[in-house]
């Protein structure tokens, strides 16, 4: 049983690359499309936004890669 625990270990890290790889192509696709990083106004707006999704793949990343077991 060691071997699936592993194997989902090996599944968290690369989920955790995945999003924050997702969350800095994010980062450069507002910088291409709207000539700005990061406006903090966008975060509260009531939309999904750009920034809202960087922070929760950001968030997300960090979680599943920091979480020890």
């Amino acid at each position: 049983m060691s071997w699936i625990k592993e194997l989902a270990k090996r599944w968290r890290l690369r989920l955790s690359l995945a999003l924050l790889t997702a969350a800095f192509f994010i980062l450069f696709d507002e910088a291409v499309t709207e000539g700005y990083v990061f406006d903090p106004i966008d975060v509260i707006n009531g939309r999904i936004t750009h920034e809202k999704l960087f922070l929760l793949f950001l968030i997300l990343g960090l979680i599943l890669g920091l979480r020890r077991r």
